[in-house]
């Protein structure tokens, strides 16, 4: 991995954790506008290269962006940061990718013994609050995939708004290295992209961590029940009288 600046600290910890590969390049940022603008930035002046993700770091962001464009609360003390993943192929499966990125958020914290549910499509809850919430989107020519992006905030030690929660929180602890959960998250893209070709996987996995309880934006839960995600990574949904299929684009 090569190390630029204070992403030594993340190397130090992927290497720990993971190994040197894939061979991430890292950038980081004490503060700036957007994670999401600077990846941008970044892809028109270098060329993705198989094998060599990239990413970018934000201490603090200024105007984070969520979900339908939405302000992301961004401030020090959490991890903020958007990556690009060289895929280079027909084959990889576009509409799971959201699914693969969530079962391995949820799989990277159980295994540190936290207990957290899927909010379809992309948003990682614990009991009823937000910890972690992804953008993913794939880059294409003609029909081959180049690369996968992904945007990622995850609350770590910062303050949050009332729906959301801190890792701090729910370990009752700021004993927390932001240099080890950030390495465990570029793990986590890595193990995601690896998966993608086990598709009844992902699939079975999102509707294991699928919380029924809270459904996507514009919907009434006393209206409508989630019933499942389907084979296609999309939500059912179904009232008495319907059944309604969601898609993730």
């Amino acid at each position: 991995m090569k190390v630029l600046g204070s992403a030594a600290k993340t190397a130090y910890y992927y290497k720990k954790i993971h190994g040197f590969s894939p061979n991430w390049k890292l950038q980081y940022k004490l503060k700036c506008k957007s994670t999401e603008y600077e990846l941008t930035n970044w892809i028109h002046n270098y060329q993705i290269k198989r094998y060599k993700p990239i990413v970018i770091v934000a201490k603090e962001q200024l105007s984070g962006i969520g979900q339908n464009s939405r302000i992301w609360v961004s401030p020090k003390g959490g991890i903020w940061l958007s990556a690009a993943y060289p895929i280079f192929s027909s084959k990889f499966s576009s509409e799971i990718f959201s699914l693969s990125v969530a079962i391995k958020l949820c799989e990277m914290l159980k295994m540190e013994s936290i207990k957290v549910d899927l909010k379809w499509p992309n948003d990682i809850y614990f009991g009823s609050k937000k910890l972690i919430g992804f953008l993913p989107r794939v880059i294409t020519r003609g029909k081959e995939i180049i690369y996968v992006r992904i945007g990622l905030g995850m609350n770590l030690l910062n303050k949050t708004p009332s729906e959301g929660i801190a890792l701090y929180e729910i370990l009752n602890t700021k004993n927390i290295c932001e240099y080890y959960w950030t390495a465990k998250i570029l793990k986590t893209i890595h193990e995601s992209v690896e998966c993608n070709d086990r598709k009844q996987y992902i699939i079975e996995n999102a509707n294991n961590y699928l919380t029924k309880k809270y459904l996507p934006r514009g919907y009434d839960s006393e209206d409508w029940k989630i019933k499942k995600v389907d084979n296609n990574g999309n939500l059912k949904i179904y009232n008495e009288f319907h059944e309604k299929t969601l898609t993730r684009f």
